[in-house]
């Protein structure tokens, strides 16, 4: 059957076929500008693609056999008869004597990790008769490598997979750039899920995404104006854009493969995600030329713009976008006179650099703190901590034990200081757990982990532990200034306080007072003049000179101050209600009126 192209003559393919080998193209980049955008010719090797590019650029003994039938037989055949289109003349029998001593490197690399060595055995001569050693002295190589050298392995994986399966010998396409030449093998996607793994996630699908150098739509623009030139009948009224995309065809060879390797679905809205971001060292170099164009405005803006500075923002101006509508806009003449058409030969190979991101999840709960020496957040300064541990930290400990992500984000309804205790049903808390390598717990796992947080430590204990969701943590924020918060502080006088007196305070309700930003905060918080509410006191002696002062507050009232008056930045104040001076011993909080997250029955959720 032959192949849905631009043009069914045959000769003119052939002749078409030539001049892009002849411009550097890879297999595949040849059979992408000869018009082929049928997935199932892609799903091949290179050796495939190859044969079926050598069916149009080599003259074949009979005649009928042009017509390009591509059986598996017919495949094979050629790739043992054929030479390479895309490598010099002499490439063919280099290869194949590289290919036996990678297949045999193969059995050293077996759970070892040993890519860079794959990938320089056909220029090393020692490595090729290491290969020549019995399968049986080659596992014991691995197993005492293994165990001697993961680091050094785990070094060689990484490598690998960031330069992906070059041959020295074969030149890197020009178009694009050894994307579909050293990084679509089935080894290298097998590299790829054992990188995968060694990284620790747990997924049940995923999704994965390229980013592509911003050159290579210079590059496939440059080869098609060729064409035009070369070859008006067939290519006149067509665009770059009219070929499969290079993402398609990675996709197309790649997907099939790595949903096996990986054994888990491809899943566009799944939550974790496998970013290959391909690199070109010379990208924007290739494309600062658009800068002067004389007729293209789409970056004049920022380039005559004062603050612009071409160094700094060198990597933020080149886009997909507007490169493409650059070039596009650009007359012929002008981008013929600015870039080589065809493209020229790449400087440097491109890399690929792997990132595997699983969705940030939220764990929400509620703590009540039981020390008076335990700050809610890690106190540094100068970089020395100077407490022991932290709410958060002892919150953290065994879930970034279950989780493992990469960071995490404390947040809470309000802080309470140092000396504070938070008791009652705790303040409300979220942790927001950054690339986690697992993400999916039940409840009752959930519970297990409250359980062990609240066995490690007498200082704080743990409740209602949950996942939720982004959208609920909102609530955390939401009405921050509305929300209620009582209090219990145990309050010293300068002189004996009267029954009176504190009935007085007593009586007090929704009494509105003006703080400045407190002296203990201005190295953090701006400073500003803030209302207030106290919706109610209740003052009970304790003897002449102490009472008890329970009282609710609106949020963000600073308690301490608010008794002691803080040099009179806070008006009014305990002591000028009282008339003489007042200090605050010690303040609980007893309250966060804030119903969430929602109570867990712990009992049920026991296995």
């Amino acid at each position: 059957m032959a192949l849905p192209l631009f043009t069914s003559d045959l000769a003119m393919i052939k002749d078409i076929a030539s001049e892009l080998s002849a411009c550097g193209c890879c297999a595949r980049c040849t059979l992408r500008y000869l018009g082929l955008k049928d997935m199932y010719f892609y799903k091949g090797d290179s050796k495939e693609m190859e044969s079926y590019v050598k069916n149009y650029t080599e003259k074949k003994e009979e005649e009928e056999n042009m017509s390009i039938e591509y059986e598996e037989s017919a495949i094979v055949e050629s790739n043992h008869e054929a030479k390479t289109a895309v490598g010099a003349n002499a490439a063919d029998d280099k290869l194949t004597d590289n290919n036996i001593v990678l297949e045999s490197k193969q059995i050293i690399g077996n759970g070892a990790g040993s890519g860079h060595k794959e990938i320089v055995a056909e220029s090393d001569q020692t490595n090729k008769s290491d290969c020549e050693n019995t399968h049986t002295e080659s596992v014991t190589y691995v197993e005492t490598c293994s165990d001697k050298n993961q680091d050094e392995n785990k070094a060689s994986l990484k490598e690998f997979i960031v330069w992906g399966e070059r041959d020295p010998q074969i030149p890197q396409c020009f178009v694009c750039l050894g994307i579909l030449q050293n990084f679509c093998s089935e080894k290298y996607l097998r590299k790829l899920k054992e990188y995968v793994d060694e990284e620790g996630f747990h997924y049940s699908a995923y999704m994965c995404s390229l980013m592509i150098p911003v050159c290579v739509i210079l590059r496939e623009y440059a080869l098609m104006l060729h064409l035009k030139e070369r070859f008006s009948s067939v290519y006149e009224n067509k665009k770059y854009t009219d070929v499969a995309q290079i993402k398609d065809i990675w996709k197309w060879r790649c997907g099939p493969l790595l949903t096996d390797l990986l054994g888990a679905a491809f899943d566009f809205k799944s939550k974790f995600e496998v970013t290959m971001t391909f690199q070109y060292e010379n990208s924007n170099r290739e494309c600062s030329f658009l800068l002067d164009a004389e007729t293209d405005d789409t970056f004049r803006k920022r380039k005559q713009d004062r603050r612009y500075n071409r160094r700094k923002t060198t990597f933020a101006v080149y886009t997909r976008s507007n490169v493409a509508k650059a070039a596009e806009d650009m007359s012929t003449e002008e981008f013929k006179r600015s870039y080589q058409c065809p493209p020229s030969k790449p400087r440097s190979y491109t890399k690929c650099d792997v990132k595997c991101q699983n969705e940030n999840i939220f764990i929400a709960g509620r703590y009540n703190k039981y020390s008076r020496s335990l700050s809610q957040t890690p106190w540094l300064i100068d970089g020395v901590s100077k407490t022991e541990s932290s709410v958060e930290e002892l919150l953290e400990g065994e879930i970034k034990k279950i989780f493992k992500p990469s960071e995490i984000k404390f947040s809470s309804s309000g802080r309470e200081d140092v000396d504070v205790l938070m008791l009652g049903n705790g303040r409300p808390f979220v942790l927001e757990l950054v690339n986690p390598r697992r993400r999916e717990l039940t409840q009752d796992e959930m519970t297990k982990i409250q359980k062990a947080i609240n066995a490690n430590t007498k200082d704080i204990r743990c409740r209602d532990l949950q996942i939720v969701t982004k959208e609920e943590t909102d609530i955390l924020k939401q009405g921050e200034i509305d929300k209620v918060k009582r209090y219990s502080a145990l309050c010293w006088s300068k002189l004996p306080v009267t029954d009176e007196q504190l009935a007085t305070l007593s009586n007090i309700k929704n009494l509105t007072i003006l703080q400045k930003t407190p002296i203990r905060v201005l190295h953090r918080r701006p400073l500003a003049t803030r209302d207030r509410i106290i919706h109610e006191m209740s003052a009970n002696r304790k003897d002449q000179n102490h009472f008890m002062l329970e009282m609710s507050t609106q949020a963000g009232t600073y308690v301490k101050e608010f008794v002691h008056s803080d040099f009179g930045r806070t008006l009014p104040n305990v002591s000028s209600l009282l008339s003489q001076e007042c200090d605050i011993l010690e303040l609980d909080v007893t309250a966060v009126e804030l119903d969430w997250p929602k109570t867990i029955d712990t009992e049920e959720c026991v296995t």
